[in-house]
């Protein structure tokens, strides 16, 4: 036998009101007071409340955003939900968007445009409002199709080309230079990156920033940036191959600009039976637990991800409201340089 679904005439009929105050009641917003942003008496929508909940009446969201307009949803789409530095500004953006009533749905889009097609369709089924992308290499016609239908559109982390997108990026070529210009500072001359293969611009933005600081030092000639695959096992092989050369070689120390390749550059070392700093330095992208505990610490360059995340969310917003500027449109954010972590040694900026 088939469960009649509970309908909003059910709950008035119940509550002994109208179906208009049913409908003010069950779409209100909630304040930061926990009072409901409606005309309605408060033990009245109380009441409307308690009846909804015993009925078990589930309002129907994607009815209201089409009468309204409005879904107070939003997409995130990023490269990799497991990648640490997306899954935390993940959360903070949806810690953000709670607080102001928007629920966020987050997707990966595995650095693959064709997937990211595909989920664009799927959340503009939604009805969202607006959208946080990473973009992916080969992302630009995908995402232009996005902003030709006027849906407001924030890229982070990656840039792309046009005109209508807001963007919070990190100045990824100062990053890079930091990287390298620290490990110069130690005394170190033959210096190398390890970078993927994908030609994603935070990527080609710290290798011109490794490059700009070999040049200034008059060591252009041994610039040295070796691609990898972006598949984990076959990224694995890369990279314990380049470490076992570049020893033999006589390298001294290698920038890591990602989590993942900085992990596989200690995967390398243990594979291998050498020792950082002894044989090999690092320095590395991002927090990890293997940076922080290594023994002496990785110096590695921390993203101001709460930061990315907030100002992600406010320009999206802004731009809902169609309140943003060209100016606010552009949010350039800076890296820093640390030497410790958050085991053992307290995490100090680096001076040099």
């Amino acid at each position: 036998m088939a469960i009649k679904k509970v309908t909003i005439r059910d709950v008035a009929r119940e509550a002994g009101v109208s179906v208009t105050l049913v409908s003010f009641v069950m779409n209100a917003k909630e304040g930061k007071d926990g009072r409901l942003d409606c005309p309605v008496n408060v033990d009245t929508a109380k009441r409307v409340l308690q009846v909804a909940k015993k009925l078990g009446y589930r309002r129907n969201n994607a009815a209201a955003s089409l009468r309204s307009g409005r879904s107070r949803s939003i997409a995130v789409i990023v490269s990799d939900l497991s990648n640490q530095f997306f899954s935390e500004i993940c959360r903070d953006i949806e810690q953000v968007a709670y607080k102001e009533g928007y629920t966020v749905i987050f997707l990966s889009s595995e650095e693959n445009a064709d997937k990211l097609d595909k989920l664009i369709d799927t959340v503009i089924g939604f009805n969202v409002e607006g959208l946080i992308v990473a973009p992916c290499l080969d992302a630009e016609q995908v995402l232009s199709r996005v902003s030709n239908i006027g849906i407001p559109t924030v890229v982070f982390d990656r840039d792309i080309a046009g005109d209508h997108y807001g963007r919070v990026l990190v100045d990824n070529i100062d990053a890079g230079y930091m990287a390298a210009n620290y490990l110069l500072h130690q005394g170190f001359g033959k210096i190398e990156m390890i970078s993927y293969q994908n030609g994603v611009t935070s990527l080609l933005d710290r290798e011109t920033g490794y490059r700009k600081a070999m040049e200034e030092a008059g060591l252009g000639d041994d610039v040295r940036i070796h691609k990898i695959d972006y598949e984990a096992s076959a990224a694995k092989k890369d990279v314990i191959g380049i470490v076992r050369d570049a020893v033999k070689r006589g390298t001294e120390a290698f920038v890591l600009p990602t989590k993942k390749i900085g992990l596989y550059g200690f995967n390398a070392l243990n594979v291998l039976g050498l020792n950082i700093q002894k044989d090999l330095s690092f320095v590395c992208f991002d927090e990890s637990d293997i940076v922080d505990i290594s023994k002496p610490a990785v110096p590695h360059i921390v993203q101001p991800v709460a930061e990315i995340a907030e100002r992600s969310y406010a320009l999206l917003r802004k731009m809902i409201e169609e309140k943003a500027t060209d100016e606010d449109k552009l949010v350039r954010l800076k890296a820093k340089l640390e030497v410790g972590g958050r085991f053992g040694s307290e995490p100090t900026a680096a001076s040099f």
